[in-house]
């Protein structure tokens, strides 16, 4: 009789035991289950930042292209007006004619750089650099004369930043028509601004960006 009680306990502890390991055991697999869940929502974000990170180099590059004259000015403050305030260069400035040219450069191939990244990338913010570069256009004369003397150097930003800088149709227009006048010593580029004065008067509406994207793509009578 004792032997069979014995028996009976022994299968009852046994239970307990087996019922015990088996909780313990699916203690440990939920412990392993939320672990291999925080390891694979970690792994998602990582790879979330591995794909947001080109458009944050883009977003940074951008800040960058369109403020990086902003340095220069701090050291050298008196160039400021020239490119913030309407004002002109005269003779008797005391500042030196070419370290306003040199600004004006500066400038304006950071904002060229700016819109052939805008073009190429969609990530890149060109929605955020267009203001920038329309008000230092509209605000500098400085920034328009080194443009007008210097719009060969602009092959696929030129159309651009003419659209930037005007406030009509007409005036960008016009200034593509004085461009032309002014290049009688050089046909090839001649006949290059009279194709971009064609491609302005295309009917299809475009943003200023669209002909940077044409001009880089090398589809020009699109």
């Amino acid at each position: 009789m004792q032997s069979e009680i014995w028996i009976a306990w022994s299968g009852f502890l046994g239970t307990l035991l087996l019922v015990f390991v088996g909780l313990l055991n699916y203690s440990v697999f939920i412990r392993q289950l939320r672990i291999a869940r925080e390891q694979i929502q970690t792994a998602i974000k990582q790879v979330e930042i591995a794909q947001k990170q080109p458009e944050l180099q883009l977003i940074q590059r951008s800040i960058t292209e369109t403020t990086e004259h902003v340095k220069v000015l701090v050291a050298k403050p008196y160039l400021r007006p020239y490119f913030y305030e309407n004002k002109t260069w005269q003779p008797t400035d005391p500042v030196s004619y070419d370290e306003i040219k040199a600004m004006a450069e500066l400038i304006l191939n950071n904002f060229a750089s700016a819109l052939m990244h805008s073009a190429s990338f969609p990530q890149y913010p060109g929605r955020g650099i267009e203001p920038t570069i329309t008000f230092h256009l509209r605000n500098s004369p400085e920034l328009q004369i080194f443009l007008f003397e210097n719009f060969d150097r602009f092959p696929f930003t030129g159309l651009t930043l003419l659209c930037l800088k005007n406030q009509s149709l007409k005036e960008t227009e016009e200034d593509l028509k004085r461009l032309i006048s002014i290049v009688e010593f050089n046909e090839a580029e001649k006949q290059r601004r009279q194709l971009l004065l064609e491609i302005f008067k295309k009917p299809q509406n475009r943003t200023p960006l669209e002909f940077t994207k044409q001009s880089m793509s090398g589809n020009y009578l699109e």
